[in-house]
């Protein structure tokens, strides 16, 4: 012999249960929406990451500490990407051998394109592919290029959301540079 929950019973749980899966619900999209909502980043502490390099090394921005460092999110089907390439490598061959690191943060790309694009522009800074964009959705990248340029601490001086030049990056680097320079 069975016995069962009489009916009213049953329908005293099934209440809060069918109030409760909606407002789950409800409050899920609302913390996306505020999530989507919310621009790049722009100040404070850079959020850490390491990302393998196409030419098989590692990027550990914790390991950057000292130093000031270049992000750059791009890739290689934003043409916007393409006319800065030059303008990034002659950042990199002026600042390479000072306190400074730069990284190249590939955007919804895909690893061949991407090499092809590394190789098309003769890109000598670190750079790899963000799997996932886990990197982009970090600082809240909304497309490509996006530049972020964070001080000697690791925190977010200044963002650029276009494409930039080494005429408009240079007194920025240099500025930073010289805010931590040893005497």
């Amino acid at each position: 012999m069975t016995t069962s929950l009489p009916h009213t019973h049953r329908r005293r749980w099934l209440m809060p249960i069918s109030l409760i899966v909606p407002l789950l619900i409800v409050i899920g999209l609302g913390v996306v929406l505020i999530q989507s909502n919310q621009g790049q980043l722009s100040s404070g502490f850079a959020p850490a990451f390491t990302l393998q390099t196409y030419d098989g090394g590692s990027f550990d921005l914790r390991e950057q500490r000292g130093k000031v460092v270049l992000i750059n999110f791009w890739a290689s089907w934003c043409g916007p990407c393409r006319s800065e390439a030059a303008e990034l490598n002659a950042v990199w061959d002026e600042f390479r051998s000072r306190e400074f690191a730069m990284i190249g943060v590939g955007y919804l790309d895909n690893e061949r394109d991407a090499l092809g694009f590394i190789a098309e522009f003769g890109v000598e800074y670190p750079t790899g592919h963000d799997n996932g964009s886990l990197i982009a959705r970090a600082f809240r990248t909304r497309g490509v290029p996006e530049t972020y340029i964070l001080d000697r601490e690791g925190k977010i001086a200044h963002v650029i959301i276009a494409p930039t030049s080494a005429r408009a990056l240079r007194p920025l680097i240099e500025a930073l540079l010289a805010e931590g320079a040893q005497p």
